[in-house]
This record gives C-alpha cells, structure tokens and sequence, in this order.
C-alpha cells in the first residue's frame, strides 16, 4: 500500500471474481469522496462497499509467553531498539536478540509481512482495533531492499498504514523482530 491524494494520478489494476476470499478483507467500512468527506458506499465502487476478501478470524491475536501469534510470530514489544536506528543497526539488533536468547530464530521481517498487520480501517497506529503490542512506534524498517535504488529499504509508516522507503545509511526507524510459528 501506498498513499497519497485522490486527485492525483496512479496506475490501477481492476481485478473481478468471487475467488478473493484468500486475500484477508481490509475492514473499511466507510467510503469518503475525494475530498476526504465521508459519503454513502452504495455504488461508489470503493473497498467499504464490496468488502471483498476473507474475514479475519474472531481472535485474531493469540498471546504465548515468546510473543504475539499472527500468522507469523512477533515481538510483542514493539521496540526492539532503545531508539530508532539505521538499517543496518536494525539487522544487528535482531542478531543481537537471536545470541542472547539462545536457538532463537528471530527477523526483521519483510515488507509484506509488516504490511499484513496493517488494518487499513485504523490509523496511528493503523493496527486492529484491541491488539495486544506495547510500544508501539510510527515507522518500522523492513528486511525488504528496493529494487530500483538498493541503497535504499521499504518500511511501514504505521500511522498511515502505509508502505515507503528510507535510505538504508540515513533514515532512521524502529526495530520489530518476527519469526515463523
């Protein structure tokens, strides 16, 4: 996901069928018109409306004493760091977690595996309503480099909930360890 204002121009990739129902819903439920103002869903053709997708399980969370249980694994402090860093201090810190708690086999995660946490009905932070993290931060690195300028990383602007970059050598964002269950 990326973000930005709906007067300006994007690409789009229309999509139809019933078949969606392995790619979890988005939860929006209201439809806003382009200037942000909330109107009615009924045939704007926006998410609120169809509401496409598999719904989220009940308990979406479940709580075990090494973390939070998702589809992945997470820390469930937020905060790995005692403050934002740069990405390769991010790679070090979760090296620095896996030696200290022995046989541990944690991550920094993708970027699609932070954005799979994004609830895009919530913002600041754009987490399910109810979720069990503390300290949550604003912007998260990713183990994710891009492609187009690979001194640069994808992170998740968790306010927004959405997706974008930082250079790897001089943005400094937070740290959160995942790893598979």
């Amino acid at each position: 996901m990326f973000y930005g204002g709906k007067d300006q121009s994007f690409m789009l990739w229309p999509v139809r069928g019933e078949g969606l129902s392995v790619v979890p819903r988005t939860c929006q439920c209201v439809c806003f018109d382009t200037a942000g103002k909330v109107i009615s869903c009924i045939g704007s053709g926006q998410d609120g409306e169809g509401r496409y997708g598999a719904p989220w399980p009940e308990l979406r969370f479940e709580m075990l004493q090494e973390g939070v249980l998702d589809r992945l694994l997470w820390r469930r402090s937020a905060n790995l760091t005692p403050q934002p860093v740069v990405w390769r201090e991010a790679l070090a810190a979760v090296a620095k977690l896996n030696h200290e708690c022995a046989g541990s086999v944690w991550r920094l995660p993708t970027i699609n595996e932070l954005e799979s946490l994004v609830d895009c009905a919530a913002h600041s932070p754009a987490l399910p309503s109810g979720h069990p993290f503390t300290d949550v931060q604003d912007i998260y690195w990713s183990s994710t480099t891009s492609l187009y300028e690979p001194d640069w990383a994808w992170a998740l602007y968790l306010g927004k909930g959405a997706t974008g970059v930082g250079q790897k050598r001089f943005a400094q964002f937070s740290v959160w360890a995942t790893r598979s269950s």
